[in-house]
C-alpha cells in the first residue's frame, strides 16, 4: 500500500478488492468550474469530474463498477469544492483513490506543485527518479481521478503550451487563471 501525508491531508491507496462492495457517496454540484461530480468513500474523496450530468455519471459508474453508488451529499464534498475555488485554503481533505505505486509516486509529486506554478512532464519524470520516463509520466497525469485537487493542470508541456486536460483546455486555463488571481490578492 502506498499512502501518503500531503499539505492538505492523506492519500490513501484504494486497491482493486477494496472497491468490491465498497459504498461510495456522490453528488453533482454547482461550481465556479460548472456542474461538478465529487464521489467518497468513508475514508475519502475518490472521484471527481467536470461536465454533462450523464457523461459525469457514466465516468463514475465506469470507474466504481464494483462498488455500491449512493447519491447522497457529504460534507467532505463542500469541504472539496471549498479547496478547488480557492486552493489557498487551509482545509484538510483525504483522497482514498486507485492507482499503481507509480501513479501514486507521480501524483505525489503532483501535490508539490505549488498553486499559481507551473512543471512539465519532464520535469515531474526527473524529480521522481524516472527521467526516461516521461510518456508514463504523461499517461499517470491524465489517469488521476480527482483531477482538480491533485492538480494535472499545473502540468504543461516542456514548451510552456499548455498540453491536454481531460475536462478541456477552456477549464485547465480556468483553474490556472483562479490560483493566479487567488495568490495575487
Amino acid at each position: 500500500m502506498y499512502d501518503i501525508e500531503t499539505k492538505n491531508g492523506y492519500i490513501f491507496q484504494m486497491s482493486k478488492t477494496d472497491e468490491i462492495g465498497i459504498t461510495v457517496y456522490y453528488n453533482i454540484y454547482d461550481t465556479v468550474y460548472g456542474r461538478m461530480l465529487i464521489a467518497s468513500t468513508e475514508i475519502g474523496v475518490c472521484f471527481v469530474a467536470l461536465g454533462e450530468e450523464s457523461f459525469m455519471l457514466d465516468e463514475l459508474n465506469n470507474e466504481y463498477a464494483k462498488a455500491v453508488l449512493v447519491k447522497e451529499n457529504k460534507s467532505i464534498h463542500n469541504d472539496t469544492i471549498l479547496l478547488i475555488e480557492n486552493p489557498l485554503a487551509e482545509i484538510n481533505i483525504p483522497f482514498h483513490i486507485k492507482g499503481t505505486d507509480f501513479q501514486m509516486k507521480v501524483w505525489e509529486e503532483l501535490l508539490k506543485i505549488p498553486a499559481g506554478s507551473k512543471s512539465s512532464y519532464k520535469i515531474i519524470a526527473e524529480n521522481i527518479g524516472r527521467p526516461k520516463a516521461v510518456r508514463a509520466v504523461g499517461t499517470a497525469v491524465g489517469q488521476n481521478p480527482i483531477s482538480c485537487l491533485i492538480p494535472c493542470h499545473r502540468v504543461v508541456r516542456s514548451d510552456n503550451t499548455l498540453g491536454g486536460y481531460h475536462w478541456g483546455l477552456e477549464i485547465k486555463k480556468q483553474l490556472l487563471e483562479r490560483e493566479s488571481l487567488n495568490i495575487n490578492q
